[in-house]
């Protein structure tokens, strides 16, 4: 029985208002099955998925569970592309309000169709009002309340096409949180295979999103628990002077060099004019580049020659070794003299092949 309009009005509205809190396309499928139940009573409810590939595919969710129905789906599989409600959605482009048989053709008509003598009759289904959630070129979502013997009546179709573009909404929002998510997986998976920690700031200068590898690095240098979201003290103190600047400003501080058991850790800031990331390089300490000495350079020489050919700046370069980017700068002079090249690229494609042995020391 329908409850009475004041608290049949309340219910429905706590309903429809639930649907905007669900984020699992599971839990909607049965928030939507088993408490519409509640409003409008049927022998079971359908959700049918329909694939439209070069051979199509139906799946469908029944409550409570029917299993004549459920053996029966290769049969509606089969002769679903005459069903009279869908054909008058793809052939009208109408997908809005809640449909009976009988809207769109005469019983008589419907009767006479395999559809109906191999699937709906076996279930005992005399009555049927059906609504689209989902039309898409490749595949419709819709929703079926099924009895056996007492006609849907007026009320209950408003309350099923009232309930429709909550379910549309509700169903649109699922796709995109799914949509994000696997977004941002990939986007988990492209940055810890980079040799490289990031750090995503939040405007009070904590920790909002960190990758593995950065979380490896918190850990190792400042021992910071993995699920903590402040920054070391060291790292605050030495971004917070340059956060205090005028905001237009898009010099970076130098980057942040710290010693540790592993070797050194470099901290460079990457500023945008919304977003600011802290980028992690670790240096291991065994790297000398002995091996370019042979080209009558010095050690300290050889080093600086050894990160630029691996793509570090002149910036970088000093941070890692504990220098001004002016001495770098003075270096790269006397390194290029030695070489007999013109500038950094032509250096670094010079010794690549003595690299290549230790670069992954």
């Amino acid at each position: 029985m329908i409850e009475p309009a004041p608290q049949l009005h309340r219910s429905f509205h706590s309903f429809a208002a639930d649907l905007h809190t669900l984020r699992d396309p599971t839990a909607l499928v049965h928030h939507v099955m088993t408490g519409l139940q509640n409003f409008i009573p049927t022998d079971y409810n359908s959700w049918k998925e329909i694939s439209f590939q070069r051979v199509p595919r139906v799946a469908a969710i029944f409550s409570p569970h029917n299993p004549s129905a459920a053996s029966l789906l290769p049969v509606f599989q089969r002769h679903f592309g005459h069903h009279p409600i869908c054909d008058h959605w793809r052939r009208s482009g109408q997908h809005q309000g809640a449909y009976s048989w009988t809207d769109v053709t005469t019983r008589t008509d419907f009767e006479r169709q395999e559809l109906y003598n191999d699937f709906y009759r076996p279930l005992g289904i005399q009555h049927q009002l059906v609504v689209a959630l989902d039309v898409q070129p490749s595949r419709l979502i819709y929703l079926a309340l099924n009895r056996a013997r007492s006609p849907f009546k007026e009320q209950e179709r408003v309350l099923l096409s009232t309930i429709q573009p909550h379910v549309f909404q509700a169903l649109r929002h699922i796709g995109e949180i799914y949509r994000l998510r696997l977004t941002l997986n990939s986007f988990e998976t492209l940055v810890d295979r980079l040799n490289q920690g990031i750090i995503c700031l939040s405007a009070q200068h904590r920790i909002s999103w960190a990758n593995k590898r950065a979380r490896h690095y918190l850990q190792t240098y400042w021992n910071n628990a993995p699920q903590k979201y402040h920054l070391p003290d060291a790292v605050l103190n030495w971004l917070l002077p340059h956060a205090q600047k005028d905001k237009a400003s898009v010099n970076s501080p130098r980057p942040l060099t710290v010693q540790g058991p592993p070797g050194q850790l470099v901290v460079r800031l990457l500023a945008d004019k919304a977003e600011r990331y802290l980028l992690l390089d670790e240096i291991p300490v065994q790297r000398k580049f002995n091996e370019l000495t042979a080209y009558g350079l010095t050690q300290r020489e050889a080093e600086v020659l050894g990160w630029i050919a691996q793509g570090k700046s002149n910036d970088e370069t000093a941070a890692i070794l504990g220098m001004c980017a002016q001495t770098v700068k003075k270096h790269l002079e006397r390194i290029y003299n030695a070489l007999g090249v013109a500038n950094r690229t032509e250096a670094a494609l010079k010794v690549q092949a003595d690299l290549r042995p230790s670069s992954n020391a």
